[in-house]
């Protein structure tokens, strides 16, 4: 679609040049040749802005070497909207076999959260239920049938944005299940820590800016999250 227009604003171009220029000397090839490299430019950036920009991210989840589950990550991108997307299924067994499904969404627009969501079942048990939603510079938090306001407004990067890119130059994370900002701390080259408010605590890698490996670290288990592609 886009090539069509570009040769139809071109004939146009032509034409509207060629009535402007009636009586006056003919200007050879080269003279249109700003205007249509112009025309192709401008037609460039907007095909490429139009279309957006998506990744998708797949990993293992591990524990003790072993495979108990896999976690989908997406991210698809047009123009100032940029949609953030995580499911995991995890099975295993401890003492009893344990079942878990978890699902987020972020929503940003001019990188800051619009709306939010984060679910979570343990064994056919639903353990999280809850939204966030931007309205008059503060968020709405919806759980069941309860709601409340948080002014931890704006939120710029959440627990699932650190799936999305490294965060070399910030200092915290918003927790959707908490409520609350969390320290980002550097324990390595490309390598941090975010200890959680019940103690629980993670360490991200990442590996040319992508996500690469999460250290889970639980009071009752710890696994690791792989990057397969």
């Amino acid at each position: 679609m886009i090539p069509v227009l570009i040769i139809w604003l071109i004939r146009r171009h032509r034409q509207k040049t060629n009535k402007q220029m009636k009586g006056v000397a003919p200007k050879g090839p080269k003279g249109y040749l700003p205007s249509i490299m112009l025309l192709l430019l401008i037609f460039l950036i907007l095909a490429t802005k139009g279309h957006g920009q998506s990744k998708t991210l797949t990993y293992q989840i591990l524990r003790n070497g072993n495979q108990i589950g896999t976690l989908k990550f997406s991210e698809s991108a047009t123009g100032d909207m940029d949609h953030l997307k995580m499911e995991s299924d995890v099975k295993t067994k401890f003492v009893f076999t344990f079942i878990a499904h978890a699902s987020e969404e972020a929503v940003y627009f001019n990188g800051v959260l619009l709306r939010s969501s984060i679910y979570r079942k343990l064994n056919g048990n639903e353990k999280v239920n809850k939204q966030h939603e931007a309205k008059d510079r503060q968020y709405i938090i919806h759980a069941g049938e309860r709601s409340e306001v948080t002014k931890n407004y704006p939120i710029t990067y959440n627990m699932l944005s650190l799936y999305s890119k490294e965060p070399e130059r910030i200092g915290s994370v918003y927790s959707d299940n908490f409520q609350t900002f969390i320290p980002i701390v550097k324990t390595d080259l490309h390598k941090y820590k975010v200890t959680l408010p019940d103690g629980n605590y993670n360490y991200y890698e990442y590996k040319n800016g992508v996500l690469a490996l999460v250290e889970v670290h639980h009071s009752f288990y710890s696994a690791n999250i792989v990057l397969i592609n």
